[in-house]
Order: C-alpha cells, then structure tokens, then sequence
C-alpha cells in the first residue's frame, strides 16, 4: 500500500499511533502514550487508526492510511469528524515483508483504506493504493466503477436491535433527507442482514484464532488496554472453530449480496452513540459490554468482505456524528457516489486547531 501511494506521488509526511496490537477503539499505547481527539481532548480520536484520525482532523496532511477488522478506519473517522473508506477485501495489495503470514481470518476480512476530510480525496487515494500487486494473493483486479445501479438506498435506524441513542438516529435520518434531496429513492426498512451474528463470528474470526498466542503475547507487552480486550472477550472467542465460522460465513454472505442487490447501498448507523469518552473500555466490565454493543454495525461488515464508508455530517456540541453507508463488494463507486451527497447536503468537514 506505502509503495502504492509513492508511485501515484504521494509525499509521506511519517508515522501516527495506534493502540498496542490494534485490538481496541481508542489509541494509546506504552511507548508514545495516548493520541488526543483533536474536537475534544475528553473522547476517544478512536481506533486502532486513531492517529490517523486525529492527524487527518488536524490537518496533518489531506489523507491518513489505517487498516481496518473492525472498525478501524471507519470508528476513528467517526470520532474525529472526517470520512473513512473500508474497501472491499482485496481491493487494496496487502504485504508486509517483516512479519509471518496473518491467519485466515485477517487474510479476508482486515483491510488497508483512506480516511480524508473530503470525500474525493476518499476516491483519490483509493485509486492510487489500489493499483495491483502480485504479493498478495487475495488482491481482485476489479474495475474501480461499476455497472450502473439505480440511485435507491436502504436506510435502517436501528439494525439488528443496536437501539442507538437519539442523536445518531437524527443524524442518520437527516443523511436521508439529503440523499433524497440529492435525487435518490430512500427507502427505510426495519432491519438488514444479520449484523449480531455475523459480528459475534467475525470478533471470534479476529480474536478467537491463535488466541492463546494473542494473550502471551500481549501479556509480555504488558500493555494494560490489549490485555483488557482479550481478557474481557475470552468467553466468546474461545474455544475457536474455525471451519463452523468459515461455513456460516457462506451463508451470511450470500444473504447479504441478496440484500444489496436489492438495495445498492445501505444507509445505518457507524455505532449506537456518539464518539465514547476516552478509556470506556477499561472503565468496568458494564462499560466494556457497552462498547461492544454499540460497535456492532463496524464489527459486522468486515465479515462478508463489504466496502463500509463513514462520512463525517456535523457535530453535537463539539462531539462529532456521522454516517455509515455500505455497498456490494467492490462497488466502493456506490458508497463514495452516496457519501458525495451526503456531503454536499452540509457542512463540509474542515481541518481543527486542536481544542484544550
């Protein structure tokens, strides 16, 4: 993906953090110690690419590279008031020279993707890390635009029993109205695809291979956030079973190519609240249960493979909201042609002098 970008030209501007093995949705690790949300220092900027987040709101460059299983450019553009791109698995090269082979279940549902402040900044870089790479042997050589769709979403306000709180409901129904200003047919239905079980899957797809290897590791790190993560999903990872999670990712799948053919794009919540105060998680263990809870649409998608766009739509005091819109895979041209709209229809997102 880096020598992507530098043979589109791209300059490097250098490196952000991230939290200790990427496991949580807030960035701070033992060595560089915590990233701020430059919007308000008292939430999360997200994570894992939560410095990517955080860089890009402060105007540290137009675009920011982070990887997402999870959540993890979708969540820290969320939390920091900017767009993110999870594109469709193989659609971006993935390599890395320094470390073994990931497990089957990072090879098809982690990804590499943009967050930017602009959506066209979105398709820009999109274009540049996508070009092919022989070393990855998942990549699709797949047409960056699709065959025309019709212009019709399906907006969902509470997928799959997540009952968000009032304020992400607004904004996803006001996503709506711009869409349908903007031309679209906007059709809202009760529920999706399963999202809870292909996310229950999909955290055991993550955590649950190689889990053992995964807490003596991150017990000789030490790092307090890593081992909370895995400590507190053990019951639901473990003992893992790999073949059972790979057949029902067929089944799942299908159910959701059906849905969005139907529906060429999906219009929901990112998460059930707003951007969390920083350090939920270790707070106790009800405060851990409601993270997870409110994460299942990021958990989910990465499951069937989806491209997954979040686009910033405005603030709630100084706390950033946004929008989740997903496509069939590898019609990243149907979410980036939604997200322009939802876009154009407010506020553009602006780089931030971060706030005390």
């Amino acid at each position: 993906m880096v020598a992507n970008l530098r043979k589109a030209g791209a300059v490097l501007l250098g490196r952000t953090n991230c939290p200790a093995v990427s496991y949580r949705w807030f960035t701070t690790n033992l060595i560089h110690g915590d990233t701020k949300n430059p919007r308000d220092p008292g939430i999360t900027p997200g994570g894992s690419s939560g410095g990517a987040g955080s860089a890009v709101a402060a105007g540290i460059g137009h675009i920011a590279h982070g990887t997402d299983i999870a959540g993890s450019i979708r969540y820290p553009a969320y939390a920091c008031g900017v767009h993110g791109l999870r594109p469709s698995m193989g659609r971006i090269p993935a390599f890395n020279a320094a470390l073994p082979e990931r497990p089957i279940g990072p090879q098809i549902s982690a990804v590499s993707g943009p967050l930017a402040r602009t959506v066209n900044d979105l398709r820009i870089s999109l274009a540049a890390m996508s070009a092919p790479d022989y070393r990855d042997p998942w990549y699709a050589p797949v047409p960056l635009e699709g065959p025309p769709r019709e212009k019709r979403v399906a907006m969902c306000l509470n997928p799959d029993g997540l009952n968000p709180v009032p304020e992400v409901v607004a904004a996803v129904a006001d996503a709506g109205k711009r869409l349908q200003a903007a031309g679209w047919i906007v059709e809202e239905v009760a529920n999706t695809p399963s999202l809870r079980e292909a996310a229950e899957i999909q955290t055991r797809l993550w955590l649950g291979d190689g889990y053992e290897a995964q807490l003596a590791f991150a017990e000789r790190e030490g790092d307090p956030g890593a081992l909370a993560c895995l400590r507190g999903v053990r019951a639901r990872v473990h003992p893992f079973d790999l073949s059972q999670a790979l057949t029902r990712r067929a089944t799942l799948t299908r159910e959701w190519f059906a849905f969005l053919d139907k529906y060429p794009v999906l219009l929901m919540p990112v998460s059930g609240e707003l951007p969390f105060p920083d350090h939920l998680d270790r707070k106790d263990e009800a405060s851990f249960a409601r993270v997870w809870h409110a994460q299942l649409p990021q958990i989910a998608i990465p499951f069937m493979g989806l491209p997954g766009l979040v686009v910033s739509t405005g603030l709630v005091g100084r706390i950033p909201v946004g929008v989740q819109l997903v496509a069939a895979r590898y019609r990243e041209d149907l979410c980036l042609a939604a997200g322009e709209a939802v876009e154009a229809g407010g506020t553009p997102s602006a780089a931030i002098d971060p706030v005390s």
